[in-house]
């Protein structure tokens, strides 16, 4: 692992908020995600762009997943396409985005939160999301595994006052398929508290 170049107090605290200590870590976030993390400006991109190309690394360049907040993550999917679905829900359960949402879950997908409730459908599902939405900072997925009709993650997300919630993920597919949606989802949940 290679350290933070010297980018400035304020953008290596913030990174440091967010987990980020590391060039590998910078290397899989976007710039222009990375630029919306409160302290980090144009020239600390710059430093840490000439510190990852002298490594022989670079910034994610898939714009398609720029979102209101940085998203850390492998983005290295492609060979897995179970990995690009649990990831593409875990970005669109961070907004509660419907359209998105809709395209990785089966419509009678059943989410359960062991010893709180169960809800049943897609659309009760994406309710439930909506109405508890806040605006995150950062989401942090640290893994992300398939095999066959089954998947895990787990990661944290910090909402804008500095709050986590650490998640872990335990997903079933509807089928073995790679095109195949999301059927089931456990989830158990740890909110920092205030």
């Amino acid at each position: 692992m290679t350290n933070l170049p010297n980018i400035g107090k304020p953008a290596t605290n913030a990174l440091q908020n967010i987990g980020v200590t590391t060039l590998e870590q910078v290397a899989a976030m976007d710039e222009p995600t990375l630029l919306k993390i409160h302290g980090v400006g144009p020239k600390a991109i710059k430093i840490l762009r000439e510190a990852l190309t002298e490594q022989g690394m670079g910034f994610q360049s898939d714009e398609s997943l720029s979102k209101d907040f940085a998203v850390i993550c492998d983005f290295e999917c492609d060979n897995a396409p179970k990995k690009r679905v649990i990831r593409d829900y875990l970005i669109a359960s961070a907004t509660a985005n419907q359209a998105d949402l809709e395209a990785v879950l089966e419509e009678d997908f059943v989410w359960t939160v062991p010893g709180e409730f169960q809800i049943d459908g897609r659309q009760e599902f994406i309710k439930e999301l909506a109405a508890h939405a806040q605006p995150i900072s950062t989401l942090e997925i640290q893994s992300l595994l398939t095999h066959g009709k089954g998947g895990s993650a787990h990661g944290t997300v910090t909402d804008k006052r500095g709050k986590k919630v650490y998640f872990s993920d335990i997903f079933v597919f509807r089928s073995s398929g790679k095109d195949a949606k999301i059927s089931g989802l456990t989830s158990f949940v740890v909110i920092e508290k205030d």
